[in-house]
């Protein structure tokens, strides 16, 4: 399973999901493909911003997994929501 692109695909709030346009690979999460309910701290920061900073940040919680995405076997389709880190996650942030 090395040889497979990780798409990550965003759940909006009404439901919709839309490709986010950016793509990992497995070594990205540690060599393991993450499950639903497991979370990632986005790697993106905006530029010009501090990526200490916990307003900047962004967690990505994984809702869904879809394998095969439009036909494209060698894809993984990982299905996340974005949202901002709680102050109970700020130790898992780059610290200053």
């Amino acid at each position: 399973m090395n040889d497979v692109t990780i798409r990550i695909y965003f759940r909006r709030a009404d439901g919709k999901v839309e490709d986010g346009q950016h793509d990992c690979e497995l070594s990205n999460f540690g060599g393991v493909l993450p499950a639903v309910g497991d979370r990632i701290l986005n790697p993106g920061v905006i530029q010009g911003r501090d990526r200490r900073e916990p307003e900047n940040r962004e967690i990505w919680t994984v809702v869904g997994r879809m394998f095969n995405p439009r036909d494209n076997e060698d894809y993984i389709a990982l299905i996340v929501e974005e949202r901002a880190p709680t102050p109970d996650e700020y130790s898992l942030l780059p610290s200053n």
